[in-house]
């Protein structure tokens, strides 16, 4: 998966090694993609949703902030766009290396310092963990509701908390490579 020396991580390979670790079986991407219009149903009320808790924690929402704190609704729409995307692609249960690399792409911007905002750090990497969390948290309630029937909504809860585990680790791919 990596190469010692230039610090190269085969991402795709990678993303295939997780699936496995996870046990994230054809059954569960059947599932995921059969459950995958329900989550689009419901894109735009949990980006709202994770974009209020942001904005409850200064150290978050300072990234969707002007330089006086108030939040930028551009930057906000634009990033809860973003995120409708991820959820968008995560319901089609993908398993290519595109996916690898658009992970890893979104890794990279999270990290990164941002050019338009220089003097702001990376993303803190608990904020990226404590939202795929709250996903996971949400994501049961939604299927519960939409499912009516608690052993249909595990089921589908738990396929999802594999996928969603599987982009976490790609999420953190770019601060990982930073604490080689």
């Amino acid at each position: 998966m990596t190469t010692t020396g230039a610090q190269r991580t085969n991402w795709p390979e990678r993303l295939r090694e997780i699936s496995q670790y996870v046990n994230l079986t054809e059954e569960d991407r059947k599932l995921i993609r059969s459950t995958g219009p329900i989550v689009r149903r419901y894109a735009d009320q949990l980006t709202t949703e994770v974009y209020d808790l942001i904005f409850e924690f200064p150290n978050a929402g300072r990234f969707f902030s002007y330089d006086d704190g108030t939040p930028d609704p551009k930057r906000v729409k634009d990033n809860k766009d973003s995120m409708m995307q991820w959820l968008n692609y995560l319901a089609q249960a993908p398993s290519n290396d595109a996916f690898a690399r658009y992970m890893i792409a979104i890794s990279a911007m999270h990290r990164d310092i941002p050019i338009h905002r220089p003097g702001l750090p990376p993303v803190p990497s608990q904020f990226v963990i404590g939202t795929i969390s709250w996903y996971q948290t949400r994501l049961i309630q939604i299927f519960e509701d939409e499912l009516g029937d608690l052993r249909k909504a595990a089921e589908a809860s738990t396929a999802w908390n594999k996928m969603l585990m599987v982009s976490l680790d790609i999420l953190l791919g770019a601060y990982l490579l930073d604490s080689r």
